[in-house]
């Protein structure tokens, strides 16, 4: 029904309705958004070889959702598997791979479970958030392991003056936050602080009668010092401290309780010359999730990463810049109550790059040689090539390659690991273009990954279940989005096709739907803001024996803003408007209707 109405006519009649429109000529200069870490070089959207989203504060206050996960699955190439509601496990699946393949990281360092082999983002707040870049495509040859479907890059809150926010929401979920800075001539010094909490709802009906709720609490504390010998900088943040979440587990009573702490403490320098930058960050983070129940006891998971990256750019001529880095990290996972055979490695990289940019011809070039104690030696590149068809158009063409190492449950969790396991590797080649006019923005790609030696769990000869390089998969996809506004209006939509299939069983990749839409339209009216929101997801096989496909499903939104002075706005939002009843997994349960409303406060001190 969905394909016959809104998308029909969201996809037919917006880019017709686009088209009729005469982009805004009176700016030479549009806002354009700019990308950190897509070429590790700060650099216009429309001017990188690659698919990259860039999603700054603004943005972010005005989606009014709920979590990050919730806000990314609003971005072409992402799906979102959720175990129940918000604060509980959450899974991305960027352009159809599994959930290690997208290296998440955090104001320049990379995060997660060295354990499980990936990050959870359900325990971000959003209101920690100044940017996030979700860079679509492998990037191992800039960031090594784990950037095998792609990077999502979280720049932590900038705050430049001081805003308060309060919210409050249905399942008697509550938020406040405050965010500030102050300048001491050379030296700025930035604090962030908030809280949450859910009572939440049980996740799954049916097996323990309780509500599964979450506590979170976090802060960071940064500063910037200007010299004429570069910009020193520091920062200490606890993203989720003494964060607690309940949960249902699927294998029945047991532990049911999960409390988290991530950190994470980083020092970085950089010089910007007038031919030549370097940049320098020294970081460690940490993960701990400690598991316990009434009648289980508690068993504690814990990684501790220390990483060192340095690179150095230069312009060689008008047309040339060259890259080069280095990058040292330690994964240590020791502290963890789980007896790992080995329990910690160290990865030692170096890459180098070339761009070149004359006339209408752009080109990248990037290699990396990645050595890890655990499984040696992998190389890995990126080639893109792009044509400037006019200063609004560029038609793009890129070819990369990527590994994920396994984790460290996958080679030495005790009766469960195999260290005979090697890192997964792919190829992928894409074709875009990227189209700006005035307030009217457009992208379009198509792509093709192959994905060997993947990872999945099969009978070993002894007949238990483990770990093995068993799998080869093929993904295929296509993207569209376009972003217009006219006087008071505002629509997106973003579009993605993704055809992942395993070619051992010829059987599509469990948990990946074939299609996804996601609409808006805004209309700005004095100080009144209104929005509606549509989010389509088709069907998808699940991988449950009992329950081996779930279908698909349309959620409509619905939010409201109005600016009651300078300094105080008040914002509501509404979520699932039908109260549609949908799944994301066999046997949990989704929230239904929702609705919030937020006070956002800045005074002018």
């Amino acid at each position: 029904m969905f394909k016959k109405s809104l998308l029909a006519t969201v996809v037919a009649g917006l880019p017709a309705f686009a088209l009729t429109v005469q982009a805004d000529d009176s700016s030479d200069d549009p806002l354009e958004h700019i990308s950190v870490y897509a070429t590790r070089q700060p650099a216009p959207v429309q001017q990188i070889l690659s698919s990259v989203t860039v999603l700054d504060r603004e943005q972010i206050e005005q989606a009014q959702v709920s979590d990050l996960p919730a806000l990314l699955r609003q971005v072409s190439g992402v799906q979102i598997s959720r175990s129940g509601g918000k604060g509980q496990t959450s899974t991305v699946f960027l352009r159809g791979g599994a959930a290690g393949h997208t290296l998440v990281l955090v104001d320049g360092v990379r995060t997660g479970s060295a354990t499980l082999g990936y990050a959870s983002l359900a325990e971000l707040s959003l209101q920690q958030i100044e940017q996030i870049e979700v860079i679509k495509g492998p990037k191992a040859a800039l960031y090594g392991s784990d950037a095998l479907a792609g990077v999502i890059a979280i720049t932590t809150r900038k705050a430049e003056n001081t805003s308060v926010q309060l919210k409050t929401g249905r399942y008697q979920s509550h938020e406040a936050d405050i965010a500030t800075s102050q300048q001491y001539g050379a030296l700025k010094v930035r604090t962030n602080l908030g809280w949450s909490d859910s009572e939440g709802f049980d996740v799954r009906p049916g097996t323990q009668a309780d509500n599964d709720g979450f506590d979170q609490r976090y802060g960071k504390l940064g500063a910037e010092y200007s010299t004429e010998y570069g910009l020193w900088s520091a920062d200490h943040h606890v993203l989720r401290s003494r964060g607690q979440y309940d949960f249902d587990p699927a294998w029945g009573p047991g532990a049911d309780q999960v409390e988290t702490k991530t950190s994470q403490s980083r020092v970085g320098w950089a010089l910007d010359g007038d031919k030549a930058s370097q940049k320098l960050s020294i970081s460690e983070n940490q993960t701990e999730d400690l598991n316990w129940g009434e009648d289980s006891p508690a068993s504690l998971f814990a990684t501790k990463r220390q990483e060192l990256d340095y690179q150095y750019s230069r312009a060689l001529s008008r047309s040339f810049t060259a890259l080069t880095g280095v990058n040292w990290y330690q994964e240590d996972v020791s502290d963890s109550d789980v007896a790992y055979e080995v329990d910690s490695r160290i990865n030692k990289a170096v890459f180098a790059g070339v761009s070149y940019q004359s006339g209408v011809w752009l080109a990248d070039v990037t290699g990396r040689h990645d050595k890890q104690s655990q499984y040696g030696h992998s190389n890995t590149y990126e080639l893109g090539l792009g044509y400037q068809l006019s200063n609004e158009l560029l038609l793009r063409a890129s070819r990369s390659s990527a590994f994920k190492a396994p984790s460290f449950n996958d080679l030495y969790y005790p009766s469960g690991g195999n260290k005979e396991l090697t890192p997964e590797t792919a190829t992928s080649n894409e074709l875009g273009i990227k189209y700006q006019a005035g307030d009217v923005q457009i992208e379009s790609s198509v792509y093709q990954q192959k994905v060997n030696n993947l990872i999945q769990w099969a009978p070993a000869e002894d007949g238990n279940w483990v770990p093995q390089n068993v799998g080869e998969a093929e993904i295929k996809g296509a993207e569209f989005s376009i972003s217009q506004s006219w006087q008071q209006l505002h629509q997106q939509l973003a579009y993605s096709y993704t055809d992942a299939k395993d070619e051992t069983t010829n059987q599509p990749l469990i948990k990946r739907s074939k299609h996804t839409v996601h609409w808006q339209g805004a209309y700005q009216w004095q100080d009144w803001r209104l929005f509606v929101t549509s989010d389509y997801q088709s069907d998808f096989q699940t991988g449950d024996f009992a329950t081996p496909q779930l279908g698909g499903y349309t959620l409509w939104g619905a939010g409201v803003s109005y600016q009651l002075s300078s300094e105080l706005q008040i914002a509501a939002k509404a979520d699932n408007l039908t109260n549609k009843d949908y799944l994301y997994l066999p046997g949990y349960a989704t929230a239904g209707a929702e609705w919030s409303v937020r006070l956002h406060w800045t005074p002018d001190f």
